[in-house]
């Protein structure tokens, strides 16, 4: 069966009769969270974690010899656990694949056996995803296969809500959206941020002027500020911003794409507009994953301003100017200061 978080999260805390699994998704805390739970409720006892649990991240071992170490009994236990890492079922042809599910089929239960991806990021978006999708199906019809993604704005919200009360704190949803749009969306970064937080507030409400105060401004949102400040035709601010993420060694690549993000966010909005169409139409097809609502409401008061033409001339801009980065040398404030002249000018 195909599980979203919601429900392994159910399946983890309820017990379970499968034993073979697939962890795939696009956030890497997410999946190692729930592998580290996934591994403990099936080995327990972590005296005889030598004997019962195994983690193979050769990409390179045949098959074979995975599944004939999948077939070893587990010592003083009911379950052995056998996690395989990063393996690259996306390359098996169609025969190679199911000859894989026919062995998969016959690993006796007392074995846990859990492919997992922690830090490849495929989704249903990228372009070789359909190399991916015969895998996915393979176990969906062995056992489990749970996606574990990114989480919606909303949910984070009420984390981060829930996560305060627990430490003694209170977060309004403002301040949760808030910190969300500084310290951005990477669960693992945001986590760390917001215990820094916590223990900033020391039981007292969570306020803006806190999270101004001690959190750290992601790379995107720091750039996205770049983004409004062009677009608001306020060239100081962002040079400002520029030379302050180049001050503490920014690599040039992670602004580049952001600047990029924002951009083809706002002609995608301006297209959808000038058709008639729902902005949030845009959610399924480009992977926005909630993110659409946000993106809507910091962008709209710009996207009248511009026209269609005015903003392909903008990517093509920043798509220069990553052809330059990847082609030849260049000075990263040259760079960056002649890109800000050149969108402000359109």
């Amino acid at each position: 069966m195909l599980i979203r978080e919601e429900q392994f999260a159910g399946l983890l805390k309820n017990g379970w009769k499968e034993h073979i699994f697939l962890i795939f998704g696009d956030d890497a805390h997410i999946k190692e969270v729930y592998l580290d739970r996934l591994v403990k409720a099936a080995v327990p006892d972590e005296s005889l974690k030598f004997f019962n649990f195994r983690t193979c991240d050769d990409e390179e071992t045949p098959p074979d010899d995975l599944f004939a170490d999948a077939d070893t009994l587990p010592v003083m236990s009911e379950r052995r656990c056998m996690l395989v890492k990063n393996y690259p079922l996306n390359t098996f042809s169609e025969k190679a694949l199911a000859e894989f599910e026919e062995k998969l089929r016959d690993v006796p239960e007392s074995t846990v056996l859990v492919f997992a991806y922690p830090s490849v990021e495929f989704t249903t978006n990228p372009k070789d995803f359909p190399k991916w999708q015969p895998v996915i199906r393979v176990f969906s019809s062995c056992g489990v296969a749970a996606e574990l993604s990114h989480r919606t704005k909303s949910k984070l919200v009420r984390m981060l809500m829930k996560g305060a009360v627990s430490r003694g704190a209170t977060l309004s949803e403002d301040a949760a959206l808030y910190l969300l749009d500084v310290s951005g969306e990477d669960e693992g970064n945001l986590l760390n941020e917001f215990n820094k937080l916590c223990a900033y507030a020391d039981g007292r409400e969570i306020t803006r002027e806190m999270i101004d105060t001690t959190v750290t401004k992601s790379v995107e949102a720091s750039v996205f500020d770049i983004s409004t400040a062009i677009l608001s035709k306020n060239n100081d601010r962002a040079y400002a911003i520029v030379f302050g993420l180049l001050r503490v060694k920014t690599p040039v690549q992670p602004i580049l794409g952001a600047l990029a993000s924002t951009y083809v966010n706002l002609y995608r909005l301006k297209c959808a507009r000038e058709a008639g169409r729902n902005p949030l139409e845009l959610d399924e097809p480009y992977g926005y994953k909630g993110k659409l609502d946000y993106q809507t409401r910091k962008l709209s008061p710009f996207v009248g301003a511009y026209s269609v033409a005015q903003l392909r001339k903008a990517v093509g801009i920043l798509l220069d100017a990553d052809v330059t980065t990847k082609s030849q040398a260049f000075d990263p404030e040259t760079l960056l200061t002649e890109l800000i002249g050149r969108l402000a000018s359109i």
